[in-house]
């Protein structure tokens, strides 16, 4: 697998690697961790690049929107930028508004490790960073097989922590993401409060516009009154599940193309967002609303929110978490 040179950064060389299959082929990068490209045939023999990326690290470097990186150590905002864990308050970086998001995995240089078909991104946390206890070492391993990109987070951590990690991957499956078909097997979401804070309720999504279970447009969900608080979809939902491993969590669906992705995940959670201030970021031009991010994860403010799943990780517990994209021609 060749290494290529991808730029230089305030933290050295940056460099991205290709995993292929005849179906398709996924361009990483050690800066984040990030996918930057992942092309996909099409029913009419041609290459797609279904996510949005930068054209150099010290583009990705200077974004402010998470295009494709692995995001930690906590993806999705805790309120307050606190939360207390064994009668202990920690204090964390306030990075948007009061409130932490995302953590600083992704401006970091990961170290790479190259196998047939994978490639695994180490990275090591020191106790304190940006507020969070414990040391941590943290992987994650983009594998390619036939359809299916397929990435795995693990990690191990010296003390009690919370850890929540996912990829921050912007799919556009075809040339208008508004045009594009989105459903989601879910029948719970999240409340958001002020701030985009969960209230700590899980509520039905039927009869409103996160009722998803069915195929929607796009451009259809955002225009709706219930979204102009978040300037489209910005929430999370609850995966239906039968069992633990791998389900079902997220369809997405282009009919220009013909190209439709499909998402599972052993997360409970999925957090769609539909690039609500992407027109924003500091490194791109990219339109507003122009991609969709199905982030696969645990529900935002978790510390904070005790009748949420526990993302605590303590010494000695297997963190493991996987999320597999296929995509399909239909």
């Amino acid at each position: 697998m060749r290494k290529i040179y991808f730029g230089r950064t305030s933290l050295g060389a940056a460099h991205t690697w290709a995993l292929s299959t005849p179906f398709l082929t996924a361009r990483v990068t050690d800066l984040g961790a990030s996918l930057v490209s992942l092309r996909v045939r099409t029913p009419a023999g041609r290459l797609k690049n279904t996510v949005l990326g930068y054209k150099n690290a010290a583009l990705y470097e200077k974004g402010t929107s998470a295009v494709g990186a692995t995001v930690g150590r906590y993806a999705g905002r805790i309120g307050g930028a606190r939360f207390t864990l064994d009668g202990k308050e920690y204090l964390l970086e306030k990075n948007d508004g009061e409130n932490h998001l995302h953590g600083g995995f992704m401006k970091s240089l990961w170290h790479a490790e190259t196998g047939e078909g994978r490639i695994r991104f180490a990275l090591s946390s020191p106790d304190g960073d940006e507020g969070f206890p414990g040391a941590l070492r943290v992987f994650c391993t983009y594998e390619a097989e036939g359809r299916t990109l397929r990435i795995v987070y693990e990690a191990e951590a010296d003390a009690p922590t919370v850890l929540n990690l996912t990829n921050h991957s912007y799919f556009s499956l075809g040339g208008n993401a508004e045009e594009e078909l989105l459903s989601v097997n879910a029948e719970l979401y999240a409340e958001l409060g002020a701030g985009s804070i969960p209230t700590g309720r899980l509520l039905p999504v039927s009869g409103t516009v996160f009722d998803l279970r069915e195929p929607k447009r796009v451009g259809d969900i955002i225009g709706s009154p219930e979204l102009c608080g978040t300037g489209g979809l910005d929430h999370s939902f609850i995966i239906n599940r039968e069992a633990a491993g791998l389900a079902p969590a997220a369809r997405l669906e282009d009919p220009e193309t013909g190209l439709v992705l499909l998402c599972r995940t052993t997360r409970p959670t999925v957090h769609i967002y539909t690039a609500n201030f992407l027109h924003l970021d500091a490194a791109g031009s990219f339109p507003r609303h122009g991609a969709v991010c199905l982030e696969t994860q645990h529900l935002p403010d978790s510390p904070n929110k005790p009748g949420f799943p526990t993302t605590i990780l303590r010494p000695g517990e297997e963190y493991r978490e996987e999320t597999e994209y296929e995509f399909l021609t239909e």
